[in-house]
């Protein structure tokens, strides 16, 4: 489902943790995390990874896993890998109660600088043609559209846009 074999520099699985000037932080997530990340997944989705996927995600050399916490609380997650010198995000999502306070595009690029720091040059990323919020982020962080992928996606059936951007430069 995710894609394989990273070339990108080995991941560290150890406690970076990264403080914001609101009093947020950025973590590592784990397993420890499952509870909440389940939680906004359910929230944000139609169609939600399962347990399973996350705990692959943790475990996979060439993933990246990042959480924002605020208050003690994790209220966004963005997860991808690296693949050659590219990096695909694979999923990004901001509890309800949380959004359209800049969370998603700080939590993206610190995610970004994660994946420049192990040698990828180029992010890609997959969204449905209806999210219009995912998409006004995305085109807002410097992602163009490459591909329409039509019916792409069931639940409800939807086009998949595939978008890129260069993180040689952050």
């Amino acid at each position: 489902r995710f894609g394989r074999a990273g070339v990108c520099a080995p991941a560290r699985r150890d406690t970076f943790v990264a403080q914001m000037t609101d009093g947020g932080r950025f973590v590592v997530l784990g397993p420890g995390h499952l509870q909440s990340l389940m939680a906004i997944e359910r929230c944000s989705f139609t169609s939600p990874w399962s347990e399973g996927d996350f705990l692959y995600f943790f475990a996979d050399g060439s993933s990246l896993c990042q959480g924002l916490v605020q208050s003690g609380e994790l209220v966004a997650y963005a997860l991808g890998y690296c693949e050659g010198q590219d990096f695909h995000l694979a999923s990004l999502a901001v509890e309800l109660e949380s959004r359209r306070r800049g969370y998603a595009s700080r939590l993206l690029q610190q995610l970004l600088l994660q994946a420049q720091r192990r040698g990828a040059d180029r992010c890609t990323l997959e969204v449905r043609a209806a999210n219009r919020a995912a998409l006004m982020l995305y085109d807002k962080t410097g992602f163009r559209s490459l591909e329409v992928r039509t019916a792409h996606y069931s639940g409800p059936r939807d086009d998949g846009i595939i978008m890129e951007r260069s993180i040689e430069i952050l």
